[in-house]
């Protein structure tokens, strides 16, 4: 089993638990994580995948979106006083 797939199994039961903790840092991390290989590879997801040399507009607000939502994840963990605002 490749590197790969064993990171993508240990994932899911962690990130399973950090959604029944409300652990939001590690979603933050893992929504700031998508960005690097979907800049990288010029392609990410949203419904279906959305290549940068076809749809360049598309592709860049999906990925601020999701530095979007890494970021405000983040900062709820940092800042829970401003949750209420970021979330």
């Amino acid at each position: 089993m490749s590197k790969m797939r064993v990171m993508n199994y240990l994932a899911l039961p962690v990130l399973l638990l950090a959604a029944v903790l409300q652990v939001y840092w590690l979603w933050g991390l893992l929504f700031l994580w998508w960005i690097v290989p979907s800049v990288m590879a010029g392609q990410t997801a949203l419904v279906f995948d959305v290549e940068r040399s076809k749809d360049p507009i598309l592709f860049w607000a999906v990925v601020t979106l999701w530095a979007l939502f890494g970021l405000m994840m983040v900062a709820v963990s940092l800042f829970p006083q401003y949750a209420a605002w970021l979330l």
